[in-house]
């Protein structure tokens, strides 16, 4: 060991060339690399999860979860981070911000590789919280993708759950859309009877008509009766004879409108504007059946509302719902490059490396020159040190010099005025 530090010393030139040209390269590296701001969000854990952990604690003491981490058995937390990593995301994300410019590559399938690469999510075993990290190029870019990533996974817990109250309120939406269209088509159906046969309430429109034929009877026979006491003092040319002839016949003639007698006239018809006695019973059946179907319809429909509310509350309760904890932040500091950790990085594996040179120059200049090895090596290097050396020797570095020197001309000259 002395011996080598005391060749290192003997040669300290050398070896501090070599560091110093490392450190310089490894500062060169690190303020070109891209800058990068670190945007962080935290996610609660379900509500079913908290109460479950809550209750487990309860009943299995501090055990339970380290018997449930054995056992394999996952949380809604677990769940969130498989969502959260999951492709359909990294690809929403990719198209929403177009990260193919962003990151400067040719397919989104590599810009999903660069996301993936600057994402971090991380589940905390103890309390559930769910913590996503997000490097971007841009500390505004950096806060709406990790904003964004709550907002995927909200969206996707919500329309892609398929929980048994999902189901049963997707069933009850389409079936109440069929009930309404049947409704709908019902109550048309039966508007346009109603309206092409005068119909409104046929029970009380028959009792009105049969009171109206009874009133109608009980004057006809009032008539009569008047009818023939004038007889007995009048003639019949007498006007108060006609006059009470022509009443009779009047009467006669709405009786007859009134019970369908009048030559076979109908509902709608020029001589009459409502259903007759006789129509009635055909009516009714007709209107009953339409009536029925409208009331058992709209008696659907209103339970077929109930359970679809019932269920939305219920799907609400078993969807985990996505809580923020900690919303993304816009980051005031770069999360990278880290400049201090790359220069001592690199001066030390700078140091190691001119140990190394120092020790396999000494080792090679201490090698025999008939040795197989040191001319095996000398073959090998000996193409490179050609080509270095034509390099050197290449005809094209004038032309460059010149070209460089012919543009820094004039700012020197600029500069001297």
């Amino acid at each position: 060991m002395a011996g080598v530090l005391r060749l290192l010393w003997a040669r300290r030139r050398l070896l501090v060339r070599i560091t110093a040209v490392g450190v310089l390269v490894s500062l060169v590296y690190a303020f070109t690399r891209p800058l990068g701001f670190t945007s962080t969000t935290t996610v609660m854990p379900p509500d079913s999860f908290s109460s479950n952990a809550v209750n487990l604690a309860a009943v299995a003491g501090p055990a339970a979860g380290l018997g449930s981490t054995l056992l394999g058995i996952k949380t809604p937390s677990a769940m969130f981070v498989g969502i959260l990593e999951s492709r359909t995301i990294q690809e929403h994300l990719v198209s929403r911000f177009d990260l193919v410019d962003v990151f400067k590559v040719r397919r989104p399938e590599d810009a999903c590789t660069r996301l993936v690469a600057n994402t971090s999510i991380a589940e905390d075993a103890k309390s559930g919280i769910i913590t996503v990290s997000v490097r971007a190029p841009t500390a505004v870019l950096a806060a709406r993708l990790a904003a964004a990533y709550v907002e995927e996974l909200d969206h996707t817990v919500t329309h892609a759950t398929s929980s048994s109250a999902r189901r049963e309120r997707i069933f009850l939406e389409q079936r109440l859309e069929q009930i309404k269209a049947d409704l709908d088509a019902s109550g048309e159906t039966l508007s346009q009877f109603s309206s092409k046969n005068e119909t409104f309430d046929l029970t009380t429109q028959a009792k009105a008509m049969i009171e109206a034929g009874l009133k109608l009877e009980t004057d006809l026979m009032a008539a009569r009766g008047e009818l023939a006491g004038l007889r007995q003092v009048y003639s019949a040319d007498s006007l108060r004879v006609r006059t009470v002839n022509a009443r009779i016949a009047e009467l006669e003639r709405e009786r007859d409108k009134l019970s369908g007698q009048a030559g076979g006239a109908t509902a709608g018809s020029g001589d009459v504007d409502y259903p007759t006695l006789r129509q009635l019973p055909a009516l009714g059946l007709t209107s009953a059946d339409l009536t029925r179907r409208v009331k058992v319809e709209e008696a659907l429909w209103e339970t077929l509302t109930k359970q679809y509310e019932m269920a939305k509350v219920q799907e609400a309760k078993e969807i985990p719902t996505v809580r923020v904890l900690d919303a993304a932040n816009v980051p005031q500091r770069r999360s990278a490059p880290v400049r201090s950790t790359i220069l001592i990085l690199g001066t030390i594996l700078s140091l190691l490396a001119a140990a190394v040179a120092v020790i396999a120059r000494s080792v090679w200049e201490n090698m025999d020159a008939e040795d197989e090895r040191k001319q095996l090596a000398r073959e090998l290097i000996s193409p490179a040190v050609e080509f270095l050396g034509w390099l050197r020797r290449w005809p094209g570095w004038a032309w460059i010099y010149a070209r460089l020197a012919r543009r820094a001309a004039p700012a020197s000259r600029r500069s001297h005025g």
